[in-house]
């Protein structure tokens, strides 16, 4: 782990938020490579992108917060911070994707093209993302066997883990792959939306079947995510499903209701 990429005196790069950069960074270059797709000019994917995400982060960090409410009530002090930690990625989706809502209606955009836009985008920046969380120690997979080579320390245990970050990140670039390849086979508006939220969705149920545990396997170290109550999936898990549902939704939608990108309604004869 490496929490800290190095330090200059009192400066600290925090590893995390380095790669969150990156991550952001990698994400709008997709956008604007696919941009003229949409007929959407590469000034407004920057405008767009600024406040989405302005609106994710607050977004992941107010979720984050009311997951663990009755503990920030009583550390007041600790609601308002300005560090990349405390953040959950269903937030920041939710938060953004409404961001690009309210952007696309008050710029008179489609609202479709804009998501099916981002999409691939953002898949692209969470799996760059979960980079940082491997760096920084955080969102970790549980206790695996001994001897299996890419098994990684945790600090705080003494048993090896399974790299779970990594894995996410793996997943989701392949459902890079897949999105750009169906875009280019070729769409209803919005149908790319909906099939990066069942994908992303899935990649999410995986993802957490590897890091879940009880409340005394998360204290003990031995697992970051906690089942819900007495249910054999946690909260994150539970949400992923939402997202699948959705998406299907959208795309099943799209399909009956939207028309092809790039085309034209068939004239009326006069």
């Amino acid at each position: 782990m490496h929490p800290i990429l190095f330090k200059i005196g009192t400066f600290e790069l925090h590893s995390y938020g380095a790669v969150m950069v990156v991550a952001f960074i990698a994400a709008i270059w997709l956008a604007n490579r696919r941009a003229a797709r949409y007929g959407i000019d590469k000034s407004q994917v920057g405008d767009v992108a600024f406040w989405t995400l302005v609106a994710g982060v607050l977004g992941a960090r107010i979720v984050f917060i009311l997951q663990d409410l009755p503990y920030y009530l009583s550390h007041r002090n600790e609601l308002f911070s300005l560090q990349f930690q405390g953040l959950t990625s269903f937030g920041g989706l939710i938060f953004g994707a409404l961001a690009v809502v309210f952007w696309s209606i008050k710029h008179r955009l489609s609202v479709w093209k804009l998501l099916d836009l981002i999409a691939p985008a953002f898949v692209l920046g969470h799996a760059i993302g979960r980079i940082g969380c491997l760096l920084n120690g955080c969102c970790f997979g549980g206790v695996c066997p001994p001897n299996l080579p890419w098994g990684i320390h945790v600090a705080g245990t003494t048993e090896l883990h399974h790299p779970a970050q990594a894995y996410d990140t793996l997943m989701n670039l392949v459902v890079v792959c897949i999105l750009l390849w169906r875009e280019r086979k070729g769409l209803q508006l919005g149908q790319l939306t909906g099939l990066g939220l069942v994908l992303h969705g899935f990649t999410r149920v995986i993802y957490e079947f590897w890091r879940a545990g009880t409340d005394a396997q998360v204290s003990a170290g031995e697992a970051s995510s906690t089942y819900w109550g007495t249910l054999p999936f946690t909260q994150a898990q539970a949400m992923a499903g939402l997202l699948i549902v959705i998406g299907v939704g959208i795309y099943w939608f799209s399909a009956v209701k939207q028309r092809p990108l790039n085309t034209a309604p068939t004239p009326t004869p006069a």
